[in-house]
């Protein structure tokens, strides 16, 4: 279980205020905590001066963060989370602002329609991938993709909880222009959990009963991190936060960051924890539904899942350290604004690597002049991957295409000699030969 920090306002005098506030030692230790927002757990083990004890310095610390503004969010003992704006906190948030909702800086313009096509379906992809594997879905990345590029029938729970995730963030797209409401929750859920639930059907497509006996367990330790609160309450506060997330931006000193403010839905609703499953995925949809709304296009093309899986342990801590130093919700928005940040450069390399490889396939399509640019990349794709093979559906989805399209690029390749047709099981396959590719590629 996470420590929690020491009682500071215990500690607090005068005299230590004085002893502290002449040593550059301490100050640059402060500095460094608060610039990374180190939770008490890394922050006893500074190495601090011999006068000065951990505890003091922690409760240094505490004076120095200013935790002033408010959210909607009660905790189950009645107090309310707050949040401070440190630098670091608001370098990340600018950084996001810039690239996530404005032009790319490094780049002309958006993607275009074809590309956006391409990078929509495989964000909606790893999206849906990484937000399943963090609840439990034991499949491998690669094949969890070729399931879904496919379209063909998931084999066991685990890809069907991923099947869920992406027609759950399809979904959560098409409502980018509505207000969230309590059926559109419920259809998520029901989406989400859909073939999924059965031990207990009758979860499905409803809030949960405090007969449900919902409890959130340390993933490590199995130990229990968090009771919900009770089904009166969480409807209660339900309704407080769909009130909250319809709200119109306004431009006074109310004024949330949109940002912030999608991930305060993100907290809170994982806080709730309103359904007996998919309380994780739903709070992760939310967040991204509501920067959909606010025109952050770039989240289209990004998995914020996929960089919280990366960082799994800090994702679950950032919301055990928010609940208890003080209700201080900065911990998790620290956590989100960096993840949020994270996608965003590996998109931009994702995006810049695709942009050679596009000039290298207009030079190579150029020589070919029988071949246009997806039959040249699928080409090259089999050179490295000899062993694999595709169908119409998957090379459609690959290249944002038509069936037609997509039917006349393969079927053309197979007309010159460069794949086989072929059937695996009841799919009709396309398998390379190898030779062939080679002489005209080399």
């Amino acid at each position: 279980m996470i420590e929690k920090p020491p009682k500071w306002q215990k500690l607090l005098t005068g005299e230590l205020l004085q002893k502290v506030h002449h040593l550059k030692e301490v100050q640059e230790i402060l500095s460094k905590a608060q610039k990374e927002y180190v939770y008490w757990d890394k922050f006893k083990y500074y190495s601090f001066p011999k006068n000065i004890t951990p505890e003091e310095g922690w409760t240094v610390l505490k004076i120095t963060r200013s935790s002033n503004e408010r959210t909607p969010v009660k905790s189950i003992s009645g107090e309310t989370f707050t949040y401070g704006l440190p630098k670091s906190l608001y370098q990340k948030l600018n950084f996001i602002d810039t690239h996530g909702a404005g032009l790319l800086k490094s780049f002309r313009d958006k993607p275009t329609g074809a590309q956006a096509s391409k990078y929509i379906i495989s964000s909606l992809t790893e999206e849906a991938i990484a937000s399943s594997q963090i609840e439990g879905a034991n499949t491998t990345h690669k094949v969890a993709k070729e399931m879904i590029l496919s379209q063909r029938k998931p084999r066991n729970k685990s890809e069907q909880m991923i099947v869920n995730n992406y027609l759950a963030m399809q979904k959560i797209a098409e409502w980018k222009d509505l207000d969230l409401t309590e059926q559109m929750l419920l259809d998520l859920q029901g989406i989400l959990t859909d073939q999924t639930a059965d031990d207990d059907i009758s979860i499905v497509g409803r809030f949960r009963d405090d007969e449900d006996e919902i409890v959130v367990h340390d993933p490590l330790t199995g130990e229990i991190a968090h009771t919900p609160p009770r089904r009166e309450v969480m409807l209660s506060e339900l309704k407080k936060l769909l009130k909250y997330a319809n709200e119109p931006e306004t431009e006074d000193e109310e004024f949330t960051h949109p940002v912030i403010k999608a991930t305060i839905l993100h907290f809170w609703f994982a806080y709730l924890h309103p359904f007996a499953d998919g309380n994780g995925r739903s709070s992760r949809a939310i967040f991204y539904w509501y920067l959909l709304k606010k025109n952050y296009w770039l989240i289209e093309y990004i998995s914020v899942s996929r960089a919280i899986k990366q960082s799994r342990k800090a994702y679950d801590n950032a919301f055990l350290y928010s609940e208890n130093d003080d209700f201080d919700m900065t911990y998790f928005m620290f956590y989100i604004a960096e993840t949020f940040k994270e996608s965003i450069i590996q998109f931009m390399e994702h995006f810049e690597q695709k942009m050679k490889e596009a000039d290298e396939l207009k030079k190579v399509t150029s020589v070919l002049e029988d071949f246009n640019a997806r039959q040249v990349a699928l080409l090259k794709y089999f050179v490295d991957h000899s062993s694999e093979y595709t169908d119409v559906i998957t090379h459609q989805n690959k290249h944002g295409v038509s069936r037609p399209t997509s039917y006349n690029d393969l079927n053309f390749l197979v007309k010159k000699g460069y794949l086989t047709e072929t059937r695996k099981g009841k799919r009709l396959v396309y398998m390379p030969n190898i030779t062939k590719i080679k002489e005209v590629l080399d």
